[in-house]
């Protein structure tokens, strides 16, 4: 197994970044929907749905990081070959080309990449969820 800050690279910002926000609504969401329908008033909306939620998101990371490893879940987790995406070439004169700094888009990254962004997205998420649902437990 490769170190995992070895793999990181400057362009896997943007993409790492987008997951997370993405992820972050989409656990807020479904946050609010446990403390509407599903809650009965015994656990905060941190305890229960934060921690299980944290802790599916730390699961997930597991997975990726096995994933890197070239562990598979066959039947489960089983994707379709892509081939890799044709790079477009744009012959415009918009400012967008002279730019310096070229934002790396999701699908334009290797397989590898991708699990690996998918990885650290769900660790920086689900790591303080956890955290804040024990905390709240706590208190």
């Amino acid at each position: 197994m490769k170190k995992l800050k070895a793999m990181y690279k400057k362009y896997m910002f943007h993409p790492i970044l987008y997951k997370t926000v993405t992820r972050t609504s989409i656990v807020a969401v479904l946050m609010l929907l446990w403390d509407r329908y599903v809650s009965d008033g015994v656990f905060s909306m941190w305890e229960a749905p934060g921690f299980l939620l944290g802790m599916g998101l730390l699961a997930w990371a597991w997975v990726d990081y096995l994933r890197l490893d070239g562990v598979t879940i066959h039947h489960l987790l089983e994707e379709l070959k892509m081939a890799k995406p044709k790079k477009k070439f744009y012959a415009t004169k918009s400012i967008v080309d002279y730019a310096d700094e070229k934002i790396v888009s999701f699908e334009e990254l290797e397989p590898e990449e991708r699990i690996y962004c998918s990885m650290l997205s769900n660790l920086v998420l689900g790591l303080p969820l956890v955290i804040a649902a024990l905390i709240a437990g706590a208190m």
